[in-house]
């Protein structure tokens, strides 16, 4: 089991690496800025592509994990998120600057659905819990890249900060590559598997198809949309513009926005507790967070502002913990599926959340252009939200427990 825990350790590093690399340059936005002589709309484009690499390999990420195996996939990633670092350090124009951050959103691709595959491997009977630690670990890494990386960029500058953690990240895939084993891929109970044994390895359009046919995996994909979507909507690009639509400075606003990736982190961790192994606590769990991501909404839309402060705070966690719900829903893909075809499965879950996250973000944009208030802009996403709820209950009811 220590084994175990290393093997993980190493992969849930590499996936906080992976949120310090995602969310890095919403820190350094104004020297990006500044660097690249763009303006908000033109710097827009460096996360709407790192987000759309992201998006677009979810599903090959699943496929090449239950390939490949976590340990190269892991590693692979991590050298290329290195690539991206190092060639943003010495880019000056915006071409260099986007061809840097889609080589992150490529490494970025593969690291959650990898880590997944390990925890499987290894936790088939904890795998809830620790799915729900994979999540606190991303948590933390965007807390880091929201700290230290601000005082980095300080002391250091923009060249010596992110060729530093170009560096940094080699390093840790090369112990990944020497210190994570893959493990043996863990059946389904009733599922029997011979050690040793090659896992059937299914056509890409075939294995797609019958991880969606399986409402687990349906159940998964809709519950990822609602809360990993508007999470990474809100406390990605949103949030901070919002909260200085409350009056509160641009320092306020972004220390109070801590509170998103902290809830995220501890709803992760004790969600992943209360649902290891209980079909009954885990559908009760992810319908909580669903309904209370949709109550957030709701406030975000029906409220008058500017807040009342302690409301903010209330929005706030809610927020933060309906993203700390997402990791969690993964076990009723996991469990549905069979071990050789988990990874395809995740990958699949994946996307709903980031297709959802770009939607909300696209849309926010497009309606607060028009009417120059977040309360008619948020009310799309809303409804969105709401009817992804639905269709989700209605395409899994029927096997979220028995799953």
């Amino acid at each position: 089991m220590r084994r175990a825990w290393l093997y993980w350790g190493l992969g849930a590093l590499c996936y906080l690496v992976a949120l310090f690399h995602r969310t890095s340059l919403s820190v350094a936005a104004d020297q990006a800025a500044e660097r690249f002589h763009v303006g908000p709309g033109a710097l827009g484009l460096f996360t709407g592509l790192q987000l759309g690499v992201y998006l677009a390999l979810q599903i090959p990420a699943g496929l090449v994990a239950d390939r490949w195996g976590p340990r190269r996939v892991l590693t692979m990633a991590a050298l290329a998120l290195a690539g991206g670092a190092l060639l943003l350090s010495m880019s000056g124009s915006l071409w260099e600057g986007l061809a840097a951050r889609a080589l992150t959103g490529f490494g970025d691709a593969f690291m959650f659905v990898s880590t997944l595959q390990l925890a499987a491997r290894w936790f088939p009977r904890q795998y809830a819990l620790v799915a729900g630690l994979t999540g606190l670990m991303g948590a933390l890494g965007q807390v880091v890249s929201a700290l230290p990386l601000t005082a980095m960029l300080h002391s250091w500058g923009w060249t010596g900060t992110f060729a530093g953690a170009a560096g940094l990240t080699v390093v840790i895939a090369v112990v990944t590559a020497f210190g994570v084993r893959d493990g043996q891929p863990a059946a389904r109970d009733g599922e029997a598997t011979v050690r040793g044994a090659v896992a059937p390895v299914e056509p890409v359009g075939l294995a797609v198809r019958r991880a969606w046919a399986l409402a687990g995996t349906r159940r998964a994909f809709w519950g990822h949309f609602v809360l990993m979507g508007q999470f990474v909507a809100f406390s990605a690009l949103w949030g901070g513009p919002w909260l200085t639509r409350q009056g509160l400075s641009a320092g306020e606003a972004g220390g109070l926005l801590m509170l998103c990736p902290l809830a995220m982190a501890v709803v992760s961790f004790a969600g992943g507790r209360v649902i290891a192994g209980n079909a009954a606590r885990r559908e009760a769990v992810i319908g909580t967070w669903l309904g209370l991501s949709l109550v957030a909404w709701l406030a975000l839309v029906a409220v008058p502002q500017p807040m009342p402060l302690p409301l903010v705070v209330v929005v706030l966690l809610l927020v933060g913990g309906g993203g700390g719900g997402g990791p969690l829903v993964f076990d009723l893909a996991r469990t549905a599926n069979p071990a050789h075809r988990s990874g395809t499965a995740a990958g699949v879950v994946n996307t709903a959340g980031f297709a959802c996250a770009v939607f909300a973000q696209v849309v926010v944009g497009l309606v607060l252009d028009l009417t120059g208030t977040f309360r008619l802009a948020f009310l799309p996403v809303l409804v969105v939200l709401a009817a992804a709820v639905v269709i989700g209950v209605n395409g899994g009811r029927r096997s979220l427990v028995s799953s």
